[in-house]
């Protein structure tokens, strides 16, 4: 309870600093994906709730082979994000809605596509060239009863 209402607050703090919200919690469960933990890091605005999963293509790419997915990862990419969005209050995830993923990168050069929504996994998800050092900005953008949404993090690639 104390740590929804700190990150609560955090989220309240930043949204009114802030043009977008903006508010992370960073930790490592098995989200829901069950078989598998992997970082994530959950974002809340307004009454969504977004997790999201940096990884690695060499870590996605034995995620796939652990799970039995014949899945190929995009050439000349390095990492796969993953986002599973979900209402906050009722905890129901929101699925197959058109999802653009952001990523700008340490240089403010930016890479959109459009998330693949992945029944097995219950997430939209995309490759991205990550090959530079520093800090990235990933954002993902949809449109939810009526209204467009933004929600993201800073993922650091060190």
């Amino acid at each position: 309870m104390t740590k929804l209402i700190t990150t609560l607050i955090v989220a309240w703090t930043l949204l009114a600093a802030s043009p977008f919200s903006f508010a992370q919690t960073a930790h490592s469960e098995e989200e829901n994906q069950g078989m598998m933990k992997m970082p994530s890091i959950d974002v809340f605005s307004d009454d969504i709730q977004a997790t999201f999963m940096v990884m690695a293509n060499s870590s996605h790419e034995k995620m796939l082979k652990t799970m039995k997915m014949k899945e190929k990862l995009e050439p000349g990419s390095t990492h796969n994000i993953m986002i599973l969005v979900k209402e906050e209050a009722t905890g129901r995830e929101i699925r197959n809605l058109p999802v653009t993923i952001k990523v700008t990168d340490p240089d403010d050069n930016e890479q959109v596509k459009t998330g693949s929504f992945k029944e097995m996994m219950r997430t939209y998800d995309a490759y991205f060239n990550m090959s530079k050092k520093g800090k990235y900005q990933i954002r993902i953008i949809f449109e939810a009863k009526g209204q467009k949404r933004s929600v993201g993090i800073s993922h650091e690639v060190g």
